[in-house]
């Protein structure tokens, strides 16, 4: 198992060298970063105070899979744990990694609660998180062709096919006994205990937490457009809204270590074909990827609170 685990990290370290080799080859890298060392000292802080609300949307939808009866202290309580992850997943070459142990932060407020009850709504919220851009990345797509973008022919499919299975996997997990089903199937537990943990989950809440996700994620994609303004690039709010889903789909692959290589590739492939220059979408592609490491530093400070 250890084997598995070290080839799937080296082979994602090599692709990610590999995919920044091809991204970079062309442009001048010492001239990168003087643009990007020459962005005045207030955007990170100013950007970070953007996303705050954001985290704290987060954070409620969190804390409607676990609680009850959410206060605005417990949505606070889930957002710091939510940083804390972030912090924690700079150490994993995935930042998955960081959710299976944030909920870890929150065992000494809420005793009564149960570890697998945590966890089993860290996988949830990835769950819908995941569906949500699903649609989300879908919906761009659509207004994408209808505002003349072009698209490779095989993302329609691979983006609809996603979407339609979705719809069927959900129908199949409230409309049958679907869990029952494919727990006869060792190599679908994962798949099980997913649809254990829908049918446990209220309606409501679930309906609450994919609508906080339809909301939260375009207004993270933003960021890009407001990085985009500070180095210039002639990158419109639709170019963003019609591109970002896309590329945030694809990254959820696990094809690169925390998306650095595979991040840069997409930003040029797809905003190149606007005619943009490629060494302006490299700067905003590695100032989003700077931005995101500062976001996460924020939980190394929490730790001492």
């Amino acid at each position: 198992m250890w084997k598995k685990i070290l080839t799937a990290k080296v082979t994602r370290y090599l692709f990610s060298l590999i995919l920044l080799y091809f991204a970079f080859q062309k442009v001048n890298i010492v001239a990168l970063g003087k643009d990007i060392i020459s962005v005045p000292w207030w955007v990170i802080p100013s950007l970070l105070l953007y996303l705050f609300p954001i985290m704290i949307l987060g954070g409620w939808r969190w804390a409607t899979l676990v609680l009850v009866r959410v206060t605005f202290t417990d949505v606070l309580a889930f957002t710091k744990a939510i940083y804390l992850g972030g912090f924690y997943g700079l150490f994993f070459p995935t930042p998955f990694a960081g959710d299976l142990i944030k909920w870890t932060a929150l065992l000494k407020k809420y005793p009564n609660i149960s570890k697998t009850r945590f966890v089993g709504s860290v996988l949830l919220d990835r769950v819908i998180g995941f569906t949500a851009l699903c649609f989300v990345a879908l919906v761009a797509i659509c207004f994408g062709k209808l505002f003349g973008y072009t698209f490779p022919n095989y993302l329609w499919i691979v983006f609809g096919s996603l979407n339609f299975g979705l719809v069927v996997f959900y129908c199949l997990a409230f409309i049958i006994d679907f869990e029952m089903l494919i727990k006869r199937f060792k190599k679908l537990e994962k798949l099980a205990e997913i649809v254990g943990l829908l049918r446990r989950a209220t309606k409501s809440d679930l309906i609450l937490v994919f609508g906080l996700c339809l909301i939260s994620e375009p207004l993270w994609m933003v960021t890009t457009w407001f990085i985009a303004i500070i180095f210039g690039l002639d990158l419109h709010l639709l170019d963003v809204l019609i591109f970002m889903p896309i590329i945030a789909l694809i990254l959820v692959l696990p094809i690169s270590v925390a998306g650095f290589g595979a991040r840069e590739t997409l930003f040029v492939y797809f905003f190149s074909s606007l005619g943009l220059p490629a060494d302006k979408i490299l700067a905003v592609s590695t100032f989003n990827g700077i931005l995101g490491i500062f976001g996460s530093l924020i939980g190394g400070v929490l730790t001492f609170f």
